[in-house]
């Protein structure tokens, strides 16, 4: 009898026992934050979480086979601008209600904007990045110059503190851009959110890039190469260098810049608004976490992402929240920040923070990355001289156009 009792204790166990399976770009390094975390909530629920790695780079694609092939992980971490991709191939899950509740009870206005699309909220805000002014102290203060805030003072005083060698080329750049579609694409979004536009239409039929407030922005990043303030060698991987004197670039990047600049990084490094006058804005991307469709245990992965994001010590950040305040990370996650002052209230991350009031999401249109893509060509050339700004906007707009007539 004790064994027959016991048997079928064991057989229940087995049966109620389930594997919720989490894909992240996150490697080794950086999914150990979590490991304790999904051990505690094992013994807690019963519920085990198995971890799949796949490279950044292959996120998306990897996830479209994968659903394909019927692979698909029952849990996403996304860059919300792939969201309206998998939302338009039927991928991801609608939040349950509590869930919703939790969301927007639980985070900044601005990225709840971030992981909604077609005006659903699709998951649970993780890691989010806004761009402001990142100055070098040192390099300003021997010009004894004040940071600036308008564009035109930018340029002017790029062009005044840039250095170059005998043969020309550039050792002290007053402002840097590139290489990647972050420090090309999104700056130039910065500054059109800050002179008013937005990159697409309001229904995502067409953009406002031939727009004259556009064609004036990528005038103003023209203005840069022309007065040799900056020039394709410069690149803002090298700030942590000390050569470089401004860039606009996100939070994440902290942790570089204080490993490069050691003891002397707070007294180097300086963090203030987009120089675009009083009604400067800055633009957001995030990241989430989303549920597929078809997971046959989506209730525990909403139940365990709620919970992973939420504060089980009264005063901590969630575990998620740790996780990201220990990668140098930003969170949106009200609780979070408020807990975790020590970190994102120092002088390089607090203006972020901060500055999410004034963060405008980034237009989550389907094939965004590919779109970015194109605009960064069209973007580069304008830099390089090969086409002048409204030549470049006026092509872009026309190529990005025939993509979106393709979805809307």
């Amino acid at each position: 009898m004790r064994f027959t009792v016991l048997f079928v204790s064991l057989f229940l166990a087995a049966a109620s026992a389930q594997t919720v399976t989490l894909a992240t770009h996150y490697g080794p390094d950086q999914i150990a934050a979590l490991e304790p975390c999904f051990a505690d909530y094992e013994e807690q629920t019963g519920v085990s979480v198995e971890h799949q790695q796949v490279a950044y780079g292959d996120y998306l694609q990897t996830m479209l086979t994968s659903r394909v092939g019927g692979q698909s992980p029952d849990i996403y971490h996304l860059y919300s601008i792939w969201a309206a991709q998998l939302v338009d191939n039927g991928i991801l899950a609608e939040p349950p209600a509590e869930v919703l509740e939790f969301i927007t009870g639980s985070y900044v206005d601005s990225t709840v904007d971030a992981v909604t699309i077609s005006d659903t909220v699709w998951g649970i805000p993780t890691e989010v990045s806004n761009y402001l002014l990142v100055y070098n102290k040192q390099i300003l203060d021997a010009a004894g110059a004040e940071v600036p805030t308008t564009w035109d003072e930018l340029t002017s005083l790029a062009a005044e503190i840039t250095e170059t060698n005998d043969q020309g080329n550039i050792t002290t750049a007053g402002y840097a851009f590139g290489p990647s579609t972050a420090n090309v694409v999104h700056p130039f979004f910065v500054l059109l959110y800050s002179n008013g536009v937005q990159p697409f239409t309001e229904d995502f039929t067409g953009t406002n890039l031939a727009s004259p407030e556009a064609i004036a922005v990528l005038e103003q990043q023209i203005a840069l190469f022309e007065s040799g303030a900056t020039d394709s060698s410069v690149e803002v991987w090298d700030f942590p260098s000390g050569t470089i004197a401004m860039m606009i670039m996100a939070p994440w990047y902290e942790a570089d810049l204080e490993a490069g600049f050691g003891d002397a990084f707070e007294d180097t490094v300086g963090v203030a608004p987009i120089p675009a006058d009083d009604d400067w804005a800055s633009m957001q991307y995030a990241f989430f976490y989303g549920v597929d469709a078809g997971s046959d245990v989506q209730t525990e992965a909403w139940d365990f992402l709620t919970w992973l994001n939420s504060q089980q010590t009264e005063g901590e950040p969630s575990c998620m929240g740790s996780m990201l305040v220990g990668l140098g990370a930003l969170t949106s996650n009200e609780a979070d920040i408020e807990a975790a002052q020590d970190e994102l209230g120092d002088f390089y991350s607090a203006p972020f923070v901060e500055a999410l009031d004034r963060s405008i999401t980034e237009p989550n249109v389907v094939q965004a990355a590919e779109i970015e893509g194109i605009l960064q060509g069209y973007i580069e050339r304008a830099w390089a001289g090969e086409l002048s700004a409204e030549e470049a906007l006026t092509q872009a707009d026309a190529e990005i156009s025939d993509i979106l007539a393709e979805f809307y």
